[in-house]
């Protein structure tokens, strides 16, 4: 409906701002991730099953924050980014490892809103074991009776949250046997840490 909304709109006027357009097209292909991502959600709980690809952890960092820091600049929000030269290929289900990256990131714009500081950095390393992806603001930080629940289901700090986030990111990760872990300081922000195993990507793919 949004992409035909979208063509009716390009073909019957003239006066329609780019941005306006440029913005359904964004909606479109928003619909249509958040349709793999459920189907994906689908498999991995039911059956276990992931489509996973060799895959540039870098690149796909870059996609997701392309969506994920939409409007931050508005907001004040400086992004940055250190990603490490030296990564392999990981073979990952990357809608999935897509959207863990694009929560994290998501919810690190929200907890600046009302800050001072406001920055958001995201950053990769390879260790000998695994790849690191971190996720780091300089928000208010977790009150420690938070912290301990925090990837629970249906727990959230949000008025209007579901409270499945990163739950939903924690079995991801742990279904590619990864771990995700988050550490905190009341006024110095919240750092969130995704680990992607190689010894599990190379055997995933040998199988």
């Amino acid at each position: 409906y949004v992409q035909t909304s979208r063509d009716v709109l390009a073909s019957n006027s003239a006066n329609i701002p780019p941005k306006v357009l440029e913005f359904m097209d964004k909606a479109a292909a928003q619909a249509d991730r958040a349709g793999k991502i459920i189907r994906r959600l689908r498999q991995l709980y039911e059956r276990g099953e992931s489509e996973m690809v060799l895959t540039d952890l870098n690149a796909l960092v870059k996609e997701s924050l392309g969506l994920a820091v939409l409007g931050a600049s508005e907001k004040g929000v400086k992004v940055s980014l250190d990603l490490a030269t030296d990564l392999p290929q990981v073979a990952i289900d990357r809608i999935q490892i897509q959207q863990v990256i694009f929560n994290l990131a998501r919810n690190a714009i929200e907890a600046l809103e009302k800050c001072e500081r406001r920055e958001l950095s995201i950053s990769t390393v390879r260790t000998p074991e695994a790849i690191e992806v971190a996720v780091e603001d300089t928000g208010p930080g977790l009150p420690e009776e938070i912290a301990q629940t925090l990837f629970d289901p249906f727990h959230t700090t949000k008025a209007t949250g579901m409270g499945l986030g990163l739950s939903i990111c924690r079995s991801i990760v742990e279904s590619h046997g990864g771990r995700i872990v988050a550490t905190s300081r009341s006024g110095e922000g919240t750092r969130f840490v995704f680990t992607l195993p190689l010894d599990t990507q190379e055997q995933s793919i040998d199988a």
